[in-house]
């Protein structure tokens, strides 16, 4: 009992601390998705194996815009590495990460808080339907993480070191308006290199040998920005100067850019697969110019993990 009153306590000091961001940065948009990955791990020895995991996301709500529908694709392969020390387990990662993001023009407050809805991309000033684009991302995932279990309880730390390498939503040669001498190709602002941390730590309880609750925080902090596009800028009327080349599916600034809360179960189906269900709050920041929230996502988000066992036990 004393046990889940702590997860209870848990829960709710996160879904308050969530409305206080919430209150001190209205209005901010709110969403409402369905996010699911599905997770192949071939496993050839008891440390080597092998992940491959496609997933999308779509959204069916969404205020203050017109809804996206399915906006967002992805995929991860790479090998692991697994080392267990008692009640200790430690786990490495390298894994190539696809990003695509099929984007359906919608239309938007403009400008915002106005209640205008006008398309965000337009084929001409007369067009009458909003113009549909897509962009994709390559990236480099390093992946530190270490589980420790104690009775029935575990904690599980993970870190991710999202490197993109490559975003093709930088599409026009920029010319500085300050400086015509300064230019820069879409072939460079595409290459380059940008680092986001992701740390992850989770707790479990183990209902049962087969069900598990858990209660998880990931924030993401942009911690290498990219040379390049980092130099991306407008002039505006009053003199200053906006960066434009922080893009949430390209290169990101520096700083705290999201928040996630997940509160879900997993349940083993059969030795092999397991199905987790959870409702993950995410949290968005300004990604160019300040830290104020800007949208709240609410996603059902589900994982599905198979793990095929390529080797025989040794007797």
């Amino acid at each position: 009992m004393k046990r889940l009153l702590v997860v209870a306590i848990s829960i709710f000091s996160l879904v308050a601390l969530s409305g206080v961001a919430l209150a001190a940065d209205l209005p901010t948009k709110q969403e409402a998705r369905i996010w699911y990955d599905q997770n192949l791990t071939l496993a050839f020895t008891p440390q080597w194996s092998l992940t491959i995991m496609p997933g999308f996301r779509t959204e069916f709500a969404r205020s203050r815009e017109d809804t996206t529908g399915v906006h967002f694709l992805e995929l991860f392969l790479g090998p692991n590495f697994t080392y267990k020390l008692g009640n200790l387990t430690l786990k490495g990662s390298l894994w190539y990460y696809y990003m695509g993001y099929p984007s359906r023009g919608r239309r938007t407050e403009q400008p915002p808080g106005s209640g205008n809805l006008k398309c965000n991309l337009q084929t001409s000033a007369t067009a009458s339907n909003c113009q549909s684009t897509y962009a994709f991302s390559h990236n480099l995932e390093i992946i530190p993480a270490a589980e420790y279990r104690i009775g029935r309880w575990s904690i599980y730390d993970r870190v991710i070191l999202h490197n993109t390498f490559y975003a093709d939503v930088y599409n026009a040669d920029f010319v500085s308006p300050t400086d015509p001498t300064f230019k820069m190709s879409v072939a460079d602002q595409r290459w380059g290199w940008g680092t986001v941390l992701r740390e992850l730590i989770q707790g479990r309880y183990a209902l049962t040998d087969r069900l598990g609750v858990l209660l998880a925080d990931e924030l993401f902090f942009g911690i290498i920005e990219d040379s390049d596009t980092s130099k991306l800028f407008k002039a505006n009327a009053d003199g200053t100067t906006t960066k434009t080349g922080y893009i949430p599916s390209g290169y990101w600034k520096s700083g705290l850019r999201y928040n996630r809360t997940y509160v879900g179960i997993d349940f083993k189906v059969t030795p092999a697969l397991t199905v987790a269900p959870m409702y993950m709050l995410e949290v968005g920041l300004n990604a160019i110019d300040s830290g104020d929230v800007t949208d709240v996502a609410h996603n059902l988000f589900v994982v599905v993990t198979y793990v095929a066992k390529m080797f025989d036990d040794k007797k």
